[in-house]
């Protein structure tokens, strides 16, 4: 899964109602009921602001509302999109301000969702990470031969039937070259053992990994490590 980074804000204009969409990051529903309320507040005179919101490590908490338009047109087309982008830990907020035209039921799906894609096309993302963070030290010939083992590993990263190389399974964090060059990455779990196994083939033994206990990160803009899920 992925989260946003980056919020942001679009707007359409269909028969002249106006749809403004909202897309912000959230740790929890205390901040998307903020979130909601800021929004509220700032158009104050509109007589929507629907939305929808994922939370959580698997996305398990979901909630969406249609804030009085009819049934179905709004909230959970709305978060149909986010759960279609694969994202967590969002809240969509859709503005609408009415222009004296309805728009029918097929309308307003269409508008409240192609506002929500365009602000979606405007965030940053990152994924989410389940992985061990690793640091250990190596020869500088060794390091040659690590290079080739991640770049292998994360050559084609699959998902279900869909392969997604903006993924990867084992994502560099820093380096230091002194005596010998000193690395940290994030491991994901599931390539921790094999990765493992590689590294002290390629060092013949001479190799000692500090491992931290499984997290759940995500890359924020400035390239810094956040934890999520505490």
């Amino acid at each position: 899964m992925k989260v946003v980074i980056e919020n942001s804000t679009a707007e359409i204009v269909e028969k002249k109602s106006r749809f403004i969409a909202n897309v912000f990051y959230i740790e929890s529903e205390d901040e998307a009921e903020k979130r909601l309320n800021e929004i509220r507040k700032k158009y104050y005179d509109a007589k929507h602001n629907c939305f929808a919101y994922i939370l959580g490590k698997n996305g398990a908490i979901v909630k969406s509302s249609d804030d009085g338009e009819p049934q179905g047109t709004a909230g959970h087309p709305m978060l149909d999109i986010l759960k279609g982008e694969n994202l967590t830990n969002c809240i969509a907020i859709v503005t609408r301000y009415f222009g004296g035209t309805l728009l029918g039921t097929g309308g307003l799906v269409r508008a409240y969702g192609e506002s929500l894609k365009k602000a979606l096309a405007e965030c940053k993302y990152s994924y989410i990470y389940d992985a061990y963070e690793v640091s250990f030290s190596l020869d500088y010939d060794d390091y040659g031969r690590l290079e080739s083992i991640i770049q292998n590993t994360n050559q084609n990263v699959v998902f279900g039937n869909m392969v997604d190389k903006s993924y990867k399974m084992i994502l560099p964090i820093d380096k230091v070259y002194e005596d010998k060059v000193r690395v940290r990455y994030l491991i994901d779990d599931k390539v921790f053992d094999r990765f493992k196994s590689d590294i002290e083939s390629i060092t013949r033994g001479n190799v000692s990994l500090e491992k931290k206990d499984k997290r759940i990160y995500y890359i924020d803009v400035d390239k810094k490590i956040k934890y999520i899920y505490e």
